[in-house]
């Protein structure tokens, strides 16, 4: 047997080997002596007549080939058609011309000639087409004289096509240093790269259900090992990390707010983020202060020929934007967003208000029996009265004095504000909240030669969050309402920071990425309670600084064969903490085949900052969490060590990505990780997270369709908490998540429908509700709950579709491109809980099991927990959307 099995293993390593080892390298060769070559080292034969192949001549550079990727290139470059009548016979014939009512071509690589595939290229009249596999495009002939070639990696290039179908040839950009691996990884205009990152290109981005813009939040969510707890587009987790934990860039200024009403909408302006850069793992040494995602997001760099712009307007705001050339070398974009919600009230702001303030339901214990609870602050969008408003407003000024300089300074203004009141019974409540994220960058990229470049980038950033409650109670029963309780909670962040880079080729495939960076972070939090009834006032500040410095180094080996490896490392100092961390990283990828790749990444990241949830249990607690810096005593340093790894296979049309990651994450606290039962004391914990993400795509001409799987294993560990076994299901530990989404177009028309399932969150469930009478003659619900995160929400399910509709709008002697949209969300409108959190508060008992308002002094064991209310939080209810673009 062991022989047996040696002679295979012998076997299927000669059979790779031998299948790796065929190298193409032309230079400018004849058509017939490239064919001869051909059939000596193939085993095949090629007919054709000698005067349809005498003036044709191929350049190509490229291994592991196929015969039909082979015949492919050979074809794009000849324009002649290669049929293969046998697995050892090709005929060679003239390809017919396109008739006079067409224009083609063939997009090739400048350097190695290769056909490049899904090119996207798009005419005066707004009309866009796609290369096929061999690089191959063709439009019905219109009154368009000039085309424009646009692909990730390649510089854009105006050309005007022939009948005659001939090579168009487009350079790469010089800059790019990651090279894309796969176009339309997800789907069009998500593309991975060799080094695992995934580039998103707006302008390229196709339909995705349920949505009518390109909002880069909710797209991400398409990519297995991303998602949200609450259908928000701000409570993303990236492989079993809370939102926290992901570092959020635009134009290089920090986020740390990404939300409006209350996270449900992006604060990402769809017409301002032209590109992003997405990490799951195998994370740049460049980036550090997070120990989950990156999200990169830039608003663009190019001057454009002439002037452009945008209006959009859907269910709930006005969207526009401007991208002026001032010259040849400067370009000024401006980007403008408001909603309209405060005045006018569309039906997709009410579905989504009914989500938001809706917070009870039906309440059960574990043995399904239904908890009577007495409250009167159980309110939905019904009996409550909101107004809600967000504005955005950003800018970016782009000069590119020579072709070795580009300067870019880029602002950013957010604004999010919401009021809200609710009557019920003898009192009103009243919550106010303001948060906003403003900040500017500046960016000099200075290339030194063709092999060196370095980068210098300052920003500042700035973030406030002001949230005020105010309860007002008829106390003397006359109908007057008095002031109760007023309670203010204020979070303020001043970030200002400045990073360079170097980066030279030390050989041809060879990188090396230097860096250092230091930042100061200013932190206030202002928490106060008043009580004027009894003269009661409670006032707590703190003030917190940290000053940054980083090193980082970095090394990157490319193969010729699109492998990779990339070894990093990453010192940091946190004078807040006094402590000097080192972060090492190493990422690495090679294919074992042409089509299959084995990839692995490994590194250690740290993270000074995150968000308390001690406030979970107020009732519009949905984005109002408030960021604290690290102490290293209270709240500890974050810390995570994460492995991943799996295989990659691409073969034409069909994508199969598995990737499996195993991460330990330390510096926990039960005021970070959001409990759904009450912890009055401050514990520490960790965490691991076993997971493993599932991608399969598969497109055939203009339908694609992709379906994501994830499985998660997340256990917390806080040894304090008295459990069992110290171990518990993580808050966020939603075992399995499966997506499958499907686009097609046709024509003008695009159509996407998808469908996702995910299980249902840990809660912690009630094992006994015993009802007893206070004092006061009320209901006190004394609660026995059971162990942490014992029990489990439905599970969670939706179907979402989306319709868009490309045309032309004739504006004097202009046609201005534009597009309806129209999309719905949940359309069998199934509404489940999404989250629970149970409101109790200790108090003590006399002899007749009777709670003692304000009574002191007594023992732990003499208190009884009195569970005062159950808040739910719910899924979206089926949601129609619409939009309406017009580009000039």
């Amino acid at each position: 047997m062991k022989l047996l099995a040696f002679r295979i293993s012998f076997f299927l390593f000669f059979q790779l080997n031998a299948q790796t080892d065929k190298t193409y390298n032309y230079q400018d060769e004849t058509l017939q002596s490239v064919l001869e070559t051909i059939e000596t080292n193939n085993y095949i034969s090629f007919s054709y007549a000698k005067d349809l192949i005498v003036s044709k001549h191929i350049t190509l550079e490229a291994t592991n080939l196929t015969i039909d990727e082979l015949l492919e290139i050979l074809e794009s470059q000849t324009h002649l058609l290669f049929k293969k009548l046998a697995n050892d016979q090709v005929i060679i014939t003239k390809k017919p011309l396109a008739s006079e009512n067409y224009v083609c071509g063939y997009i090739v690589d400048s350097q190695t000639y290769l056909p490049i595939t899904y090119a996207t290229i798009e005419n005066e009249t707004g009309d866009l087409k796609t290369t096929n596999g061999k690089g191959y495009f063709s439009f019905k002939k219109t009154e368009s004289k000039s085309y424009i070639i646009k692909t990730e990696g390649y510089e854009h290039l105006s050309f005007t096509p022939t009948s005659d179908c001939s090579a168009i040839s487009v350079n790469q950009v010089p800059e790019n240093l990651s090279t894309v691996l796969l176009v339309g990884y997800v789907t069009s205009g998500m593309d991975r790269n060799t080094d695992g990152s995934i580039d998103i290109d707006s302008d390229k981005l196709g339909i995705l259900p349920g949505l009518v813009n390109k909002d880069i939040a909710q797209s991400i969510q398409l990519i297995p090992g991303i998602s949200t707890l609450d259908e928000s587009a701000t409570g993303i987790q990236i492989r079993g990390g809370s939102p926290d934990q992901n570092l959020i860039l635009y134009d290089d200024i920090k986020l740390y707010n990404s939300g409006y009403f209350y996270g449900m909408f992006s604060l990402f302006n769809p017409f301002a983020t032209q590109e992003a850069k997405i990490y799951r793992s195998g994370t740049s040494a460049s980036y550090g202060d997070r120990i989950s995602g990156i999200i990169d997001i830039s608003s663009g760099n190019d001057i454009p020929s002439k002037t452009e712009g945008g209006i959009e307007i859907d269910g709930l705001s006005v969207n526009g934007y401007i991208k002026a050339p001032l010259s040849k070398k400067v370009a000024l974009y401006t980007f403008a967003r408001r909603s309209y919600t405060n005045f006018l009230q569309t039906p997709t702001y009410d579905s989504y208000s009914d989500k938001i303030f809706t917070n009870f339901g039906v309440a059960k214990d574990a043995n399904g029996n239904i908890l009577e609870l007495e409250t009167d602050d159980d309110y939905n969008s019904e009996t409550s009265n909101s107004d809600f408003s967000f504005t955005d407003i950003s800018s970016k000024i782009i000069i590119k004095p020579n072709e070795n300089n580009r300067i870019s300074v880029s602002g950013l203004l957010t604004r999010n504000h919401l009021d809200f009141n609710f009557a019920g019974g003898d009192e009103l409540i009243i919550d106010n909240l303001i948060t906003k994220n403003n900040g500017i960058s500046a960016n000099w990229k200075h290339k030194s030669s063709d092999k060196q470049q370095e980068k210098l980038t300052a920003y500042y950033s700035s973030y406030s969050s002001f949230y005020q409650n105010e309860e007002m109670k008829d106390e003397t029963g006359n109908g007057a309402l008095d002031l109760e309780e007023i309670s203010i909670r204020e979070n303020t962040i001043s970030d200002i920071g400045l990073n360079f880079t170097f980066t030279t080729q030390l050989k041809e495939r060879q990188l090396l990425n230097l860096g250092y960076q230091i930042s100061y972070t200013d932190l206030d939090i202002v928490i106060s309670k008043e009580k004027p009834i009894d003269n009661e006032f409670e006032n707590s500040n703190q003030d917190d600084k940290n000053l940054k410095n980083a090193v980082f180094g970095e090394y990157t080996y490319s193969f010729k064969n699109k492998g990779l490896i990339n070894t990093g490392l990453r010192g940091v100092h946190y004078s807040s903490l006094d402590k000097f961390l080192l972060e090492p990283r190493l990422n690495f990828e090679y294919p074992l085949t042409r089509k299959i790749r084995f990839k692995t990444a490994i590194e250690r990241r740290n993270q000074p900052i995150s968000q308390l949830v001690e406030f979970n249990h107020t009732e519009l607690r949905l984005e109002n969490n408030l960021w604290r810096l690290s102490d290293d005593n209270q709240f500890p340093l974050l810390s995570s060590n994460q492995v991943s790894g799996g295989f990659l296979y691409s073969f034409k049309n069909l994508n199969i990505d598995i990737d499996g990651y195993y991460k330990e994450l330390k510096g926990l606290t039960t005021y970070t990780s959001g409990f759904s039962n009450p912890l009055e004391n401050l514990e520490h914990g960790e965490s691991t997270v076993k997971g493993l993400d599932i991608l399969l795509k598969y497109r055939w001409n203009n339908y694609k369709i992709w379906t994501g799987y994830t499985f998660n294993d997340i256990t917390f560990q806080f040894p304090n908490l008295n459990q069992t076994s110290n171990k518990f299901s993580g808050n966020n530990d939603i075992k399995h998540q499966f997506r499958i989404s499907n686009s097609l177009q046709l024509n003008k028309w695009q159509l996407s429908l998808g469908w996702q399932y995910r299980s249902g969150k840990p809660i912690t469930t009630v094992n006994s509700y015993e009802i007893k009478v206070d004092v006061d003659g009320e209901n006190a619900g004394v609660v026995n709950f059971g162990a942490l995160n014992g029990g489990r929400l439905p599970d969670f399910h939706r179907l979402d579709a989306s319709v868009l509709y490309d045309f032309n709008i004739n504006f004097g002697n202009k046609k201005l491109k534009s597009q309806l949209g129209l999309s719905v969300l949940n359309i069998y409108n199934r509404v489940k809980p999404l989250n629970l959190i149970y409101k109790a508060e200790r108090k003590p008992l006399d002899d007749g099991g009777i709670a003692i308002e304000g009574t002191t002094g007594a023992t732990p064991d003499e208190l009884e927990l009195i569970l005062e209310q159950v808040i739910q939080r719910f899924s979206l209810g089926s949601t129609t959307n619409f939009s309406f673009k017009v580009y000039f």
